[in-house]
């Protein structure tokens, strides 16, 4: 549970939202702040895993330990799922990393409406992946906002939002996990705020000024080493852990050794003048860019566990001389 955050006097009954690992310290924080969580509403199980196990969402799997009403409906809009939530007694919708849009005849089950808990500073990054296209476009700074939910994607008013930098090893993984923290006492202040009947000031998004995160595909799994050393890192980081970027590692021979995913790295952008042909590993083992270097951190081989870089040496051979070669081409 997040700390350091009051408790609020008051409580509301509320339907929660949320799918994916993003929003569960949020949901804990209501929880812990008095709220009477009335349903959570969530994904359907998936298969996972080699063996394909249907596995619940992370917040499915949270509900289910705590004790939580929950409907996991395949169409959040379906007649029997929207009478489901408007007799469950909700005041107020919270909507976090859920995965399905929202028809108006579900938004007007709650008296109070519905608030969302997004991972971008918006207008910023709507979409369906803002943590990562903020690291992928080179930004360096980030943060949540709590709006409205309306017929908009991501475009409804903002009742409040919170900065962070993101670090120049940070990848999206370790991003993902900083912002829902972050994000919890955002959405609690609001939702408490809500429940005390105070007043709170809504922003309207200056929609000129909106980029786009849309989904990942596995099909960008690739990087340009010719690319300058913080666009390299940029994109690494940015498609960590998934989908990844895919390199494959040949000795200085040309001979293939290994596949790679490239896990945490950083840049030395240096004077912008190439070090060397772009892919080869110089003798301190970074990777020679179009300009400036790349220094990897962690890797995963194919099949293996993540290492460090130093590991990986060791194991796989990694010599000045050698170098680095997108798996993937460009499209």
């Amino acid at each position: 549970m997040p700390r350091g955050i009051a408790r609020y006097n008051s409580d509301m009954k509320i339907a929660f939202l949320g799918s994916g690992a993003f929003g569960l310290p949020s949901l804990q924080q209501l929880l812990a702040d008095g709220h009477e969580v009335v349903r959570i509403i969530t994904q359907p199980d998936r298969p996972a895993g080699r063996g394909g196990r249907l596995t619940p969402t992370p917040v499915a799997a949270f509900a289910g330990a705590a004790g939580l009403p929950t409907l996991k409906p395949a169409d959040v809009n379906a007649p029997d799922i929207v009478a489901a939530v408007g007799s469950c007694g909700a005041e107020l919708m919270v909507v976090i990393a859920f995965g399905q849009k929202l028809s108006d005849k579900l938004l007007a089950c709650a008296p109070r409406g519905a608030i969302n808990l997004h991972a971008s500073l918006l207008p910023a990054f709507r979409g369906a992946a803002p943590i990562n296209w903020a690291i992928l476009s080179g930004c360096q700074q980030t943060g949540v906002s709590v709006i409205e939910v309306n017929a908009v994607m991501d475009g409804g008013n903002i009742l409040a939002t919170a900065a962070t930098p993101i670090g120049t090893q940070e990848n999206a993984g370790e991003l993902h996990d900083r912002l829902s923290q972050l994000g919890a006492p955002v959405l609690a202040r609001v939702v408490g705020a809500m429940a005390r009947g105070e007043a709170l000031p809504a922003v309207v998004q200056d929609a000129s000024q909106k980029s786009n995160a849309p989904k990942l595909l596995r099909s960008m799994a690739w990087v340009k080493l010719t690319d300058a050393a913080e666009a390299v890192s940029c994109r690494i980081r940015g498609l960590s852990p998934w989908p990844g970027c895919a390199l494959v590692l040949h000795d200085a021979a040309g001979k293939p050794r290994v596949n790679v995913h490239i896990l945490k790295c950083t840049a030395h952008p240096g004077d912008g003048t190439p070090t060397g042909a772009p892919g080869i590993v110089l003798a301190d083992l970074t990777v020679a860019c179009g300009a400036g270097r790349l220094e990897i951190i962690a890797l995963q081989p194919e099949g293996r566990k993540k290492m460090t870089l130093a590991d990986f040496a060791n194991g796989y051979g990694l010599k000045p001389g050698c170098r680095w070669q997108s798996l993937l081409p460009p499209p």
